[in-house]
């Protein structure tokens, strides 16, 4: 059969256009559209800074009417029932469509398949009398129910009642009470590294040029597969149960097909590649390949795993970035990502030494030499992007290219702040990443919206980023960047069923009837809010509780690990 390209079916977003320039008073700031020399010099200490262009930043929603009436809701087989947009009185659950409640983690399925472990693909499931933001276009926001069907959306909102009566027996085999939650589409983590999740906590008080060169890399040449296993594993428990049900990782050199097990065991989606290095200094022996040998094995990754699991499973081309690859590597990459339609994922413009040692190495900006050597297409999802400037935006704007913010990361390596509205004026499609634990301390993407909300505040206090627009990044831009546009993203029909549930009934969310949804999500929700996480209909994550992954082994194997790597690193133990 032949598979979906990746890429193809995306279009970059619209501009946003805001002309006009103002000073704010106080407020540091990257230079945008200035020398990189000037903007490198204001990073390390000099006090003035220009502002970037601001506008109009109203944020409009259909979500209003809603949340100030009362609403009439679907319950499981479509006999309606009034409820209003208010804190539950029970915990979101789930129970078969009209039967009797046994309790907040009863599983009842006429068929058997809905089962409270094992992550089994339910035929049809309901989601039914929360509040949905769908995260289309439109901006919907509706109080209703949602339903899947063979692992697709198959109904949203109101056509829910029309569905659920020509479904075999009348009824779905399994529903999910979401009373007092808000269900929205899984959230896409589109900047990953899980190789790092062992690393937490081993890399403190640092750059990233020294992060890399007297940490990273050493502890990713001192890698065995069962350390690998035990970190992808480890960073997959962390983010399902944050609601994430899409990622892009980047690996190290060695043992990505153990990555790409742990992705598949999981159930969630995934584009992934094997870093590609052929170069560097700094860079550890074990690190660094052949040119030939990297792409040939980065090839055979996809070939092998492009595709797999039904689809859920894409590979990427990974090359880490210009100071770890030859130009050749980089004109092979360009090459076999556009014969073989793979997305090209690599680092750009994060800090200001980075950015210094590039032109330094290159004689040019990142952006400028990929533009120069075929690398730059709507399959380039660069991360970073802190240190790019105006004509640089606009390069990657016309090759349709992506790239991804990482604020946590970019804040505690002390790379910079990157000007994600510049981004959207320009057209680019963008995503939402945390980068990795080893930089980030965690993968909690809830963290970097509010992150990413209060960072664009500053840089640009006339035009910030709205929540809505921080919450498009974590969901359908992040699907966008990645090519999956048409595959998840929002919650429409016909898309996959990957979605998260979302309980807004804790205190510290309370009151939100009448509030902007956008808002309470970006700045008040905690990963621990979150109840259930499917991903094509197939239940990954509920009430606490993980039914493909084995949190309570994978922690105790991820410690037991830990120590093995740091003394294999230590000793220099061959690996």
């Amino acid at each position: 059969m032949e598979r979906e390209r990746i890429g193809a079916e995306e279009r970059p977003a619209p501009a946003i256009v805001g002309e006009t320039r103002v000073e704010q008073e106080g407020v540091r700031q990257p230079r945008q559209g200035s020398q990189r020399s000037q903007r490198i010099a204001d990073a390390e200490g000099t006090d003035e800074r220009k502002a970037s262009r601001h506008g109009s930043g109203t944020l409009t929603s259909p979500a209003t009417e809603c949340q100030r009436r009362p609403a009439r809701m679907l319950g499981a087989r479509g006999l309606g029932h009034d409820a209003r947009l208010a804190p539950p009185h029970s915990a979101p659950r789930l129970a078969r469509p009209g039967a009797r409640d046994r309790g907040p983690h009863h599983v009842h399925g006429r068929t058997g398949l809905a089962r409270t472990h094992g992550g089994a693909l339910l035929s049809t499931f309901l989601i039914h009398s929360g509040t949905l933001i769908c995260m289309d276009t439109a901006g919907t926001v509706v109080p209703g129910d949602l339903l899947i069907q063979d692992g697709l959306i198959a109904a949203v909102g109101p056509a829910v009642r029309d569905a659920l009566p020509q479904l075999p027996g009348g009824g779905a085999d399994a529903s999910y009470d979401a009373a007092g939650c808000f269900v929205l589409p899984g959230l896409v983590h589109a900047h990953l590294h899980l190789c790092q999740t062992l690393f937490r906590g081993l890399a403190e008080q640092s750059d990233l040029l020294r992060w890399l060169r007297e940490s990273i890399w050493p502890l990713e040449a001192a890698h065995t597969e069962a350390s690998i296993a035990a970190s992808a594993r480890l960073g997959l428990c962390e983010l399902v149960a944050g609601g994430v049900t899409c990622i892009n990782d980047m690996g190290t050199v060695r043992h990505t097909a153990v990555i790409a097990d742990a992705l598949e065991e999981s159930g969630i989606r995934a584009v992934f590649g094997k870093a590609l290095m052929d170069a560097g200094e700094g860079v550890p022996a074990e690190l660094k390949q052949r040119r030939e040998e990297a792409l040939e094995e980065a090839l055979a990754l996809a070939k092998r795993y492009d595709g797999a699991a039904a689809g859920r499973l894409r590979v990427s081309l990974a090359p880490r970035f210009i100071l770890s690859c030859t130009e050749a590597l980089w004109r092979d990459v360009a090459d076999a990502s556009a014969e073989n339609r793979l997305i090209v994922h690599t680092h750009l413009a994060e800090s200001p030494a980075e950015a210094r040692a590039v032109e330094a190495a290159v004689g040019g900006t990142a952006a400028r030499y990929f533009a120069g050597r075929q690398v730059l297409s709507e399959r380039f999802v660069g991360a970073h992007g802190v240190w790019v400037e105006d004509d640089e935006l606009a390069l990657l704007s016309r090759a349709r290219a992506a790239l991804v913010h990482c604020p946590g990361s970019n804040l505690k390596l002390g790379s910079g702040l990157a000007n994600v509205r510049a981004w959207r004026r320009a057209g680019i499609r963008a995503g939402l990443g945390s980068d990795g634990a080893a930089c980030n301390n965690r993968l909690d993407t809830f963290h970097e919206m509010s992150l990413a909300a209060g960072i664009s505040r500053v840089l640009v206090p006339r035009e910030p980023l709205s929540e809505k627009e921080v919450l498009e990044l974590a969901t359908r831009g992040g699907a966008e960047s990645l090519g999956l546009g048409a595959v998840t993203g929002s919650l429409e029909a016909g898309k996959q069923g990957d979605v998260m549930v979302l309980d807004v009934s804790s205190p510290h969310l309370a009151p939100n009837e009448d509030g902007d949804p956008y808002a309470t999500i970006v700045h008040a929700a905690r990963v621990s809010d979150v109840r259930l996480t499917m991903v094509s209909g197939r239940i990954l994550y509920r009430d606490g509780s993980w039914a493909t992954l084995d949190a309570e082994r994978t922690a105790a194997e991820s410690r037991a690990e830990a120590r093995r790597l740091r003394g294999r690193l230590e000793t220099g133990a061959a690996r």
